[in-house]
């Protein structure tokens, strides 16, 4: 069964793809709008600011998602071999590098949501 403590915080993974969406989105707004000489006055800075909030917002969920991924395995470690407690930091890892670079969101995603099932589902 999947405890609260830990294990809720890793739950919290999805929530960098929607802020890495969400800040790729703004910076296309903003280059649109800073290049139309049509768009509203403060626009292209609202766009600016949107970007550099949803970027933040998604790198600290991921360092939150990394901190308790590793909490958690650390209060499950008679459980697991080293091996496979290095995978999975290093999974957390590269989660956090999925925020700046979303194409890593496609290794980091389903190793996370594996993991989350297999702690559902597992002793």
């Amino acid at each position: 069964m999947l405890s609260l403590s830990w294990s809720s915080g890793i739950l919290l993974f999805p929530l960098v793809i929607l802020a890495s969406l969400i800040s790729r989105f703004a910076e296309q707004a903003f280059f649109i709008a800073a290049d139309s000489p049509d768009s509203a006055i403060g626009a292209d800075v609202v766009w600016f600011i949107l970007q550099m909030i949803s970027f933040w917002v998604g790198i600290l969920i991921a360092v939150v998602v990394l901190v308790c991924l590793l909490a958690d395995l650390r209060s499950r470690k008679e459980e697991r071999t080293q091996s496979t407690t290095a995978f999975w930091g290093l999974t957390g890892a590269i989660h956090i590098g999925g925020a700046i670079f979303i194409e890593l969101l496609l290794i980091s995603v389903p190793a996370l949501s594996y993991y989350v099932y297999q702690r559902r589902t597992g002793p």
